[in-house]
């Protein structure tokens, strides 16, 4: 994903911060372990909120430890041991980073179209990886690229199309294999905050697809920049408010029993995380997590 759906670290705890870098670390080896070395390049932070949330959904045991890395050498961390959830993610995080490679051959130009088709067979060899996942995730994220790529063929002019794909993409994946109150809890996450995080990159991006004649929304929503900067400054937050808050409508029938934790840092990331995202977003970055405008 993109990088909005992180904790505001100064509100967490330290062992809740703790717990967090374990999960984050932890994801780092499953991917080494699943879908190879080169994978844990493509790391996220939206990803370890897809593994935080899907451990405590698919009722995960989990056990952590210290352990040193390659990339902290000097001093052991708290790492997470492999578990289902971790493993979904890096199946998952590798057949997003494969589309996204081809979605960039076909849509960048010069030295950026060449790097991703240079990584063209890299790309094949994480489709392949991730199917070895017991889920079909391959089939639920074609069929989303596919309807994205008619989407911004046609031009779309509605934002919340192609962010309601990616959502609901965003969603089946987070739900795929559970069961009952679970799934669908999973998949009112997912939708959310996928939907959340298309169109606050749709936002973010806007001046950059401008000059690069890239498609975007927002250019064929509105007629000039200043549009576009009014609806950024007195809109914004009035459209993905709502996507926060049910996001946080479902974390709350979620069932934490002995993960306490995992409830701290996962609402961090909703309300403070994303919050101060959105801040920033509109032009207005906080310093307290809140996304106060």
């Amino acid at each position: 994903m993109f990088g909005y759906v992180k904790p505001f670290v100064p509100n967490l705890r330290v062992k809740e911060y703790e717990l967090y870098k374990s999960v984050y670390c932890g994801l780092c080896r499953s991917m080494k372990k699943y879908t190879g070395n080169l994978s844990r390049m493509t790391l996220s932070y939206d990803m370890t909120f897809f593994a935080l949330v899907r451990t405590v959904l698919a009722g995960e045991d989990y056990t952590i430890r210290k352990r040193r890395c390659a990339v902290h050498p000097m001093r052991s961390r708290p790492m997470m041991d492999d578990n289902g959830a971790l493993a979904y993610a890096a199946y998952v995080s590798a057949l997003l980073t494969a589309y996204k490679i081809d979605d960039t051959a076909l849509d960048e130009r010069g030295l950026v179209r060449l790097a991703a088709r240079t990584a063209g067979p890299y790309a094949r060899r994480l489709k392949r990886r991730a199917e070895r996942a017991a889920y079909e995730i391959r089939s639920v994220v074609k069929d989303a690229m596919d309807e994205t790529r008619r989407l911004e063929n046609e031009a779309c002019d509605a934002p919340d199309l192609p962010a309601d794909v990616f959502g609901r993409m965003l969603g089946e994946l987070l739900a795929m294999g559970l069961d009952g109150i679970h799934a669908r809890l999973a998949y009112e996450i997912g939708l959310h905050t996928g939907r959340f995080v298309y169109i606050i990159d749709a936002v973010c991006d806007y001046e950059q697809d401008l000059k690069k004649h890239s498609y975007n929304p927002f250019i064929h929503a509105f007629d000039s920049e200043e549009e576009m900067k009014a609806f950024r400054q007195n809109t914004l937050r009035g459209v993905l408010m709502p996507e926060i808050d049910a996001i946080l409508r479902a974390v709350y029938l979620m069932d934490f029993e002995g993960k306490p934790m995992f409830r701290e840092c996962i609402e961090n990331i909703i309300t403070d995380g994303m919050g101060s995202a959105l801040s920033i977003a509109v032009g207005k970055e906080g310093t307290d997590g809140k996304g106060s405008l």
